[in-house]
């Protein structure tokens, strides 16, 4: 191990890479979970300077620039056999049933489609997401623990603590943003979540106010962490989170598909 001297100059220097911002202007913040404000505007430290902690993100939307990092590379299991199938491709409804699809809205597609016919007019933006619906059944992800492990040791005491929270700080779920059926699936009610097997109570799952808000729709919610959840490990990859996402029994594609377009986590 480090000496004393040595730990403490390191544990400074991670410090010291972490983002710093001064405090927050509005003198009154959205009321969310503390979790919520402290990844949307850092923690809270002396001389009222805030940090922020390693953040995570998965999404398809294009232009994606890291394709290691887009959403299927944190699926374990419960999508649909797709293939390397056009994105602008309609998708069946068998398919939803086979599984969770990636795929575009109908007006995302018929949007693109006049566009296309306009040689493009330069967008090169797409909403590619994963959609489910109650046939699709559970979708199996694994969210990899990304900071340092060294760093994080050097940080805390308690290296060989496997709770979860231990690691990561708060999950984030959001849907696209893009005009949907009041009756479409709505994360925080027609969603299904475990962390490490442990159900998280729908009642918990909060809408984020004050950020990604779209056509007055809270397109993004917060997930506690339970308690007892712990981290896993998978052999090539670290260790993680597993947590599992199955849609509600009422969900049906014709009132609009559950939506997972971004899965953000803080790390600590």
């Amino acid at each position: 191990g480090h000496a004393p001297a040595a730990d403490s100059e390191l544990s400074e220097a991670t410090e010291s890479h972490m983002l710093q911002y001064p405090a927050p202007l509005s003198q009154s913040l959205p009321d969310n979970d503390e979790s919520v404000t402290e990844l949307l505007y850092g923690h809270s430290q002396i001389n009222e300077i805030f940090q922020m902690k390693d953040v995570s993100c998965r999404t398809s939307f294009l232009p994606a620039t890291d394709h290691d990092k887009v959403l299927p590379s944190i699926v374990v299991s419960g999508m649909a056999e797709q293939g390397e199938m056009d994105i602008m491709i309609d998708r069946t409804d068998e398919m939803y049933q086979n599984g969770w699809v990636l795929d575009i809205s109908k007006l995302e597609r018929d949007t693109k489609r006049k566009v296309e016919a306009c040689g493009g007019l330069g967008y090169i933006d797409m909403k590619i997401a994963l959609y489910g619906i109650a046939e699709s059944g559970p979708l199996e992800l694994w969210l990899p623990f990304e900071k340092s492990q060294q760093a994080h040791e050097d940080h805390d005491d308690h290296d060989d603590n496997t709770l979860a929270s231990h690691f990561f700080d708060s999950i984030v779920f959001c849907e696209a943003n893009e005009k949907r059926e009041d009756g479409a699936c709505k994360l925080d009610h027609d969603l299904q979540i475990t962390i490490d097997g442990i159900e998280v109570p729908i009642d918990t799952i909060q809408p984020i106010k004050g950020a990604g808000v779209f056509l007055k729709r809270a397109t993004c919610v917060s997930i506690p962490i339970p308690d007892e959840a712990k981290i896993t490990n998978r052999d090539t990859q670290g260790i993680g989170l597993p947590v599992t996402v199955t849609p509600a029994p009422t969900v049906e594609r014709a009132t609009g598909a559950c939506c997972l377009s971004h899965i953000v986590w803080e790390q600590h």
